[in-house]
């Protein structure tokens, strides 16, 4: 079995059936390019192996690992990927993004001054040029494999695009030195420098042609230590996205409610109603870094390494804590029992709205999707929550 299968996969885009049983095997060692016009399915092959598009048929395997199935059971293994979109968020540093791919320590700099990179390290990603980040979207697919003495595989849609001359140079050579590690890369492209350094080009709908590429040699990027994963965290303290995307919500409604009622004149449950709102309010604007992944489709990459989206819960907990502590001492005072309880109540609310979002980004129209009608049932744990602390 290869390290990167597809078996038997039929795909439907639209009316449109794209793949139909269609299998595809890389081994160890071995560079497979996808080459065809535009819409005959390359893409739709990447991101079929990536376990991002849903299958009527048949299943993808990584490194022996069931990626997705057409009865929709998932898992997750590593491996290196790069989409046509460079799914990498405006906000990111450059050294911070590249470090954070590899989940472990190592010597970025040296890696970013190959790639004429090194000058940008501490820059954030949106301030770099088109070329420049199609640079650090490639390094994102190539990075778990050059890190690794185990051969595991790299997934690259069209990786050339936006690179000038030396920097596909520098690809082509890298492909081949990671088919001297045993890693497995299937990549798509037109470009035939790119495509003559591959072992097998496949032209659609399938023909294999052999090539006789130069062999590589491989030397393993040396590592430090892991590295924690709090993008969510860090992302959050530099857009200040959860202050601005929730913190502002909460006090909105609890401005409104300051300008209708009078907090000397309100009964036992009025009251703590009044004070939790402004969590409720907030958890219902969503997790504020889920609007940050959408930029560049960067949720699309962060999906194929963790089933849970990135996110910043523990700032949640404070934001909506705070904006029940300052409802509380707008009414009788501190209430540390209903400062927790707005801070939970809060948080929870925000990641149940936070994965109703999230869980339909794969769908054409994912805002279309009715299943957001479904977020005012959420008001009803917070009468409940109300009605058990107000009695």
């Amino acid at each position: 079995m290869g390290i990167i299968q597809l078996s038997e996969v039929t795909v439907r885009r639209g009316r449109s059936t794209v793949l139909e049983k269609w299998s595809l095997s890389v081994d160890s060692g071995e560079v497979v390019c996808l080459f065809g016009e535009n819409g005959c399915g390359k893409s739709t092959v990447i991101e079929t192996a990536a376990g991002l598009v849903p299958m009527e048929n048949g299943k993808s395997t990584v490194s022996g690992q069931l990626i997705r199935d057409s009865e929709g059971r998932r898992g997750r293994t590593e491996f290196g990927l790069c989409l046509q979109d460079d799914c990498v968020m405006g906000d990111e540093i450059v050294g911070e993004r590249l470090l954070d791919v590899a989940g472990h320590e190592f010597d970025v700099e040296s890696l970013l001054k190959k790639w004429g990179l090194d000058h940008r390290i501490h820059d954030r990603i949106a301030m770099l040029s088109g070329g420049q980040r199609r640079k650090i979207a490639v390094l994102s697919g190539l990075i778990p494999a050059l890190i690794s003495d185990t051969p595991i595989a790299v997934l690259l849609d069209e990786p050339d695009s936006g690179l000038d001359e030396k920097s596909i140079d520098l690809l082509c050579n890298t492909l081949r030195d990671l088919a001297d590690g045993g890693h497995a890369v299937l990549f798509s492209s037109h470009n035939e420098k790119l495509v003559d350094y591959s072992d097998k080009k496949i032209l659609f709908p399938f023909e294999i042609v052999n090539n006789k590429p130069q062999k590589g040699e491989f030397s393993k990027i040396t590592t430090t230590g892991t590295r924690k994963s709090l993008v969510g965290h860090r992302l959050n303290v530099r857009t200040l996205s959860g202050v601005a995307n929730n913190g502002v919500v909460g006090l909105i409604v609890l401005g409104a409610m300051l300008a209708l009622l009078d907090p000397n004149d309100m009964s036992s449950r009025m009251e703590t109603a009044f004070i939790l709102a402004p969590a409720l309010a907030a958890g219902m604007a969503g997790n504020p870094v889920h609007r940050l992944t959408l930029e560049n489709r960067a949720f699309a990459w962060w999906k194929t390494k963790s089933s849970i989206p990135l996110n910043a819960l523990i700032h949640s907990l404070i934001v909506c804590g705070l904006l029940t502590f300052l409802a509380s001492m707008i009414t009788t005072g501190l209430d540390l029992q209903l400062v927790i309880a707005g801070a939970l109540l809060g948080a929870v609310t925000e990641t149940i709205v936070g994965f109703m979002a999230y869980s339909t980004l794969s769908l054409a129209r994912p805002n279309a999707v009715m299943i957001r009608l479904l977020t005012p049932i959420l008001v009803l744990p917070w009468a409940l929550v109300v009605d058990t602390l107000s009695s």
